[in-house]
């Protein structure tokens, strides 16, 4: 078993995460935060989507976070830029309070699905957009990122919502590549309709060339959201997790 603790980070927003404690405490742990999918189009999917993630991570000694990063009580179209601020200010509260969570917050990996996947990676790439709340001398740039079936440039956004193409032309991936970036991990299936693969290998391409480390696992005939747990008898998840784990290895963030 493991503590869980519903934690209000974002008090003004009524917004919570879901922090698990591993059994066995320690004063260094690595911590995992997960970005739910489906984050700006309807709320039917919420940070319940990592559950099982999270509780298999926890048992290997990580904290695991899942953030809530829009209002519940809202259904329907929500700003992706109020949710990429919120994921920001989830990150920053993460490294804020890790002494008392006993985390290292050198050890931090976002884990992102879909717009959770999108949140992730502008978390680490995207300066200019943050809660005026925040201490923008905290960084939200996690040590690691790991996307599943996660969009990678704002175009499908600026379709949904014309009115921020300004803004989101901004909030694009894709346009500010550069040295210097976390390890990024990308899962994506070949029949995925919604985030076309080819532009997730394109950018993960630019990634090395940049010079970070950045790797592509496709799941053949596979669509959008193969990677959620009971899904195709488990076995895309349970490959997700030796991946991970084997990734994770490679960088010296296992727990």
């Amino acid at each position: 078993m493991t503590d869980s603790i519903t934690i209000n980070y974002k008090k003004s927003k009524d917004l919570k995460i879901y922090l698990q404690m591993p059994k066995e405490r320690g004063t260094d742990r690595p911590v995992i935060l997960f970005f739910h999918g489906a984050g700006f189009t309807t709320n039917k999917v919420n940070a319940s989507q990592f559950q099982q993630h999270a509780n298999y991570f926890t048992s290997l000694g990580f904290v695991t976070i899942r953030v809530e990063y829009r209002p519940l009580d809202i259904e329907g179209l929500f700003s992706p830029i109020e949710c990429l601020k919120n994921a920001k200010s989830a990150i920053r509260w993460t490294k804020q309070n890790s002494i008392q969570y006993g985390i290292d917050s050198n050890k931090l990996i976002a884990v992102g699905a879909s717009a959770g996947g999108y949140l992730c990676l502008c978390a680490a790439m995207i300066d200019q957009i943050n809660n005026k709340e925040d201490d923008v001398l905290v960084s939200p740039k996690p040590n690691a990122m790991i996307l599943l079936n996660g969009g990678v440039n704002s175009n499908l956004l600026i379709d949904l919502f014309p009115e921020m193409k300004d803004q989101l032309l901004i909030a694009s991936p894709t346009e500010v590549t550069r040295k210097g970036l976390p390890p990024s991990l990308f899962f994506h299936g070949t029949e995925d309709q919604n985030i076309p693969i080819e532009d997730v290998i394109n950018f993960s391409d630019d990634m090395r060339v940049k010079g970070n480390y950045s790797r592509v696992i496709a799941f053949e005939g596979l669509g959008h959201g193969f990677f959620n747990y009971g899904n195709h008898d488990n076995k895309p998840y349970d490959k997700i997790l030796r991946d991970i784990n084997e990734f994770l290895r490679e960088i010296d963030l296992l727990g």
